[in-house]
């Protein structure tokens, strides 16, 4: 076990052998280190927190906060931490809320700086919290999610598996597994097709998501009608949790950011071969406005 001198260890803390502590750290009672964690400096571990194996703590992260309440209660839950995580600088994480209770973050996340996890959050395995992103409490973010930086969820909503929140989304409802968010609209604009391919899904998967996605936002049917064809195209596999997902929540679920009617943008992979053309059609006749690029010199 290696501790700076100037770092500050409860002896009511239950460290590993084998773990690092580095200068200006604080450690407090009831914290529990697991084997080959690692405190890089000037990190607060802080009363209730459980940190699982081989996890390293930035300077100056705060794991274990008290929960950001005008009138928190006396008896708070716990942080619970599991292996393999890399906990940039400033990251906070706070305690839960309620006796018996816990904050919980899986395994192999990132939290890159300045990133947020709130009282009662639920996060997955191999999430990334980009820069500056911030969950409000009882949040809950499904395994391989992706926020970008600066993203700020709502307390209560969920961020289903493998989805992509683009950076600056304000997500004040669910957001369904697998698809991607545009930061500047806060809508879905597709499947995550990148962190799908990554993930090692196969060409089948990914067309089942496919029709799976038309099904929920090209087919018209109202919110009962497309659970129950859901539940009757996609019984099992990949799809199957779209179902599962939107039977639950407590905020409403994101919907598809569309193209306004009757306007198409059109652009060509030439660089000097760009058309833009924009149809108004009103009493049978039909305007058209087309802008050819000037050629490179």
């Amino acid at each position: 076990m290696k501790i700076h001198p100037s770092a500050i260890v409860s002896p009511a803390a239950t460290l590993a052998q084998d773990v690092e502590i580095g200068p200006f750290c604080v450690v407090e009672s009831d914290v529990q280190i697991a084997a080959g964690c690692r405190l890089v400096a000037q990190a607060t571990i802080r009363t209730g927190t459980r940190l699982g194996c081989e996890t390293t703590v930035y300077e100056g992260a705060v794991i274990g906060g008290l929960p950001q309440l005008v009138s928190p209660p006396s008896d708070l839950g716990g942080v619970v931490i599991g292996k393999r995580n890399v906990i940039r600088e400033h990251v906070t994480v706070h305690r839960a809320i309620h006796l018996g209770a816990n904050t919980e973050i899986g395994d192999d996340c990132l939290l890159m700086v300045g990133a947020h996890v709130a009282h009662d959050c639920h996060v997955g395995n191999n999430v990334i919290l980009t820069n500056g992103a911030m969950l409000g409490g009882h949040v809950e973010i499904g395994d391989r999610a992706c926020l970008g930086g600066n993203s700020a969820v709502h307390q209560f909503c969920r961020v289903g598996r493998l989805a992509m929140v683009g950076g600056c989304t304000k997500v004040v409802q669910d957001v369904p597994p697998f698809v991607l968010t545009d930061g500047a609209t806060a809508l879905i604009v597709g499947l995550n097709k990148v962190g799908l391919r990554r993930a090692d899904f196969s060409r089948e998967e990914i067309l089942t998501l496919k029709a799976a996605y038309r099904l929920i936002y090209r087919e018209g049917l109202s919110f009962r009608e497309t659970v129950a064809s859901l539940q009757e195209h996609f019984p099992t596999g990949v799809a199957a949790e779209y179902a599962e997902f939107f039977q639950g929540g407590q905020r409403g679920f994101t919907q598809e950011r569309r193209s306004p009617p009757r306007v198409a943008l059109r652009i060509h992979s030439a660089v000097d071969d760009v058309e833009v053309e924009v149809s108004d059609v009103s009493n049978d006749d039909q305007t058209v406005l087309r802008t050819q690029a000037p050629n490179a010199a």
